[in-house]
């Protein structure tokens, strides 16, 4: 089956496949719950480390010295990983490092993963890990990808692939326009990938998203940049849906997703905490709203971040509150590396009365960096030779006007 699967490429649709969740969610639900069980069988217990020095099992005079000399792990750590995997000979083992290498596994690599999984040691490396192997490489995971996504959720390598791993596949790619938008969502959420609920959750989250008019596009960024946020409950991502709608964000917008985002990813309690710190800042509720709509980010600013920029921007540089409300994405950029710099050279060039005219603070802040440069420091350079290595000081340190 699984020959077959790379020969032909599945691309399992909604529309084509209307009957494929329901078969698929008493199946994954079944294989889900039966992998969890046979998986805490290897993870549960912890001893004492007299326990494990006292106690060791009779083949440790092997597995000890192994796993420190081939996996890169430390004495105490081996002698904690011989009580849950036990190793008579170097060949299975041998097989299972040499396979894992091939696909982009370093010794670094190796150390961590037999630390999360010491059980992979005595898996087969032929029958069990290739194939999985094979099918990531089959959809676009590389080398370099392969040990950073199996590393976040080395559950990828005791599930089933033909009972799990494939069919949880074929939803997802009919989600998104790619495999390379597959990999890149494993990437960023591969919890996502094997915890999530793709029939409770995910299906029923995109179908709203796809009725509410939003683009593939959009769907396609949620789903590699916020991929927990698509398996949240189905009622509350609903209801994110609908407040995203009634705050007045336009589904066709990507800022339609990330209201979504920020609804879900902050709770009710911080979410009015945040408009509280806005109003002392002389944001009302209707200014408030506005900025979230240009910003929606602006959520994810901690009180303490959001209070010294804007501090820096209205008490040290004189600028309105009320005019920050109007371009809220200069909040979004680095205090000591960005801002801060850069109005120093601003400051510096009118105390030099060489900047006559007011520059508004979005075209000082949001412009590229090579922009500022040639504006406002290359420009000035036959005037003040320091300049160049002035702003470079700022943005190498965190110097303070």
């Amino acid at each position: 089956m699984v020959t077959n699967f790379l020969i032909v490429r599945l691309t399992a649709s909604f529309t084509h496949h209307r009957s494929t969740p329901i078969q698929l969610g008493s199946l994954l639900q079944h294989k889900h719950n039966a992998f969890l069980l046979f998986f805490s069988s290897f993870t549960s217990g912890t001893s004492s480390d007299s326990e494990l020095d006292g106690n060791q099992h009779k083949g440790d005079n092997f597995t000890v010295p192994y796993l420190i000399n081939s996996c890169g792990v430390s004495p105490k750590l081996a002698r904690k990983l011989s009580k849950k995997v036990n190793l008579k000979t170097p060949n299975g083992p041998n097989s299972v490092l040499d396979l894992l290498n091939n696909y982009g596994f370093d010794k670094t690599h190796l150390a961590k993963l037999v630390e999360k999984h010491p059980m992979v040691l005595v898996a087969n490396a032929e029958n069990t890990l290739l194939p999985k192997l094979k099918f990531f490489r089959s959809i676009g995971v590389s080398n370099t990808d392969m040990p950073k996504i199996l590393l976040c959720n080395h559950v990828l390598l005791v599930s089933s692939l033909e009972n799990y791993l494939i069919p949880r596949y074929e939803i997802l790619r009919s989600v998104l326009r790619d495999d390379q938008e597959v990999v890149r969502a494993l990437k960023n959420a591969p919890f996502g990938f094997t915890y999530g609920s793709f029939i409770n959750s995910l299906v029923p989250n995109i179908k709203v998203l796809r009725q509410s008019g939003v683009p593939q596009a959009s769907v396609s960024y949620l789903m590699i940049h916020s991929g927990a946020v698509v398996y949240s409950k189905h009622s509350r991502f609903v209801e994110a849906v609908n407040t995203a709608k009634e705050i007045g964000f336009n589904p066709l917008r990507i800022s339609f997703i990330n209201a979504i985002e920020m609804h879900l990813s902050r709770s009710k309690a911080v979410r009015e905490s945040r408009f509280e710190v806005y109003e002392k800042w002389g944001w009302n509720g209707e200014m408030a709203l506005q900025v979230f709509r240009k910003f929606p980010y602006v959520m994810k600013l901690p009180e303490e971040t959001f209070t010294k920029k804007m501090s820096f921007l209205v008490k040290d540089m004189g600028w309105l509150s009320e005019d920050i409300a109007e371009y809220p994405q200069v909040l979004a950029y680095n205090l000591e590396k960005r801002i801060i710099p850069r109005f120093s050279v601003i400051k510096i060039l009118k105390s030099k009365g060489l900047l006559e005219k007011n520059v508004h603070f979005s075209k000082i802040i949001c412009v590229t960096e090579k922009l500022f440069l040639e504006k406002f420091v290359i420009n000035y350079q036959k005037d003040l030779p320091f300049l160049p290595d002035f702003y470079n000081s700022l943005t190498n340190q965190q110097n303070v006007v």
